[in-house]
């Protein structure tokens, strides 16, 4: 029997064309069932994100959750990466690469990818990007962004188990030791025993 996948992503009410295109491609010529597409909309992340996860575990059917952001453009073949590289057991968690800014306000930005080492930064949660990535291969990793992930419904169940009657994203720390709610998840994988795992570059 096929495994089921539902399709969700956060937005403040605009997408790109190109990230709709890249949507819809996935979901007409991947070949895998998708149970459903799940959308929030707003403009606080932590909140929205929060609303995708526990809808889709409390009353979607899927065994698996492929998060996308609305500016990130994902094709068939790059789903289909991460789809015949996932399983429940030994890889629940499979992330993609792609790339942000600390500076997006410069006149030259200096891309990094988003996916993360956890480093010692005292009582808060420190992250250090893991640059440069190897070509073709997939590589162990402590957190990611959640522009371009898929995730299997066990990894709800570990972190209610670990870390029960708490918020799944929430953003946490100030000024230079800020953490986004991406940051906080794979933060709450790693007390729950859940690996995540990327494509490199």
């Amino acid at each position: 029997m096929q495994e089921t996948v539902s399709l969700a992503w956060c937005d403040n009410g605009n997408v790109d064309g190109k990230f709709m295109h890249g949507v819809a491609n996935v979901l007409l010529e991947s070949g895998v069932k998708f149970e459903s597409t799940i959308r929030s909309g707003g403009n606080q992340i932590a909140r929205q994100r929060e609303h995708v996860i526990r809808y889709w575990y409390e009353k979607n059917k899927s065994e698996w959750l492929l998060w996308v952001d609305s500016d990130v453009v994902i094709s068939p073949e790059k789903f289909l990466r991460l789809w015949n590289k996932k399983d429940k057991d030994k890889h629940p968690i499979v992330t993609g690469v792609y790339f942000t800014s600390k500076n997006p306000e410069e006149p030259l930005m200096v891309p990094e990818p988003t996916v993360f080492e956890f480093v010692d930064a005292g009582e808060t949660i420190g992250i250090k990007p893991i640059h440069p990535l190897p070509n073709d291969q997939f590589i162990q990793v402590a957190a990611a962004g959640m522009g371009f992930v898929l995730m299997h419904r066990s990894v709800v169940d570990k972190i209610i188990e670990a870390v029960p009657n708490t918020a799944m994203f929430m953003e946490a720390g100030t000024e230079k030791t800020f953490i986004g709610e991406d940051i906080y998840f794979f933060a709450l994988c790693g007390k729950a025993g859940v690996d995540a795992i990327v494509t490199g570059k």
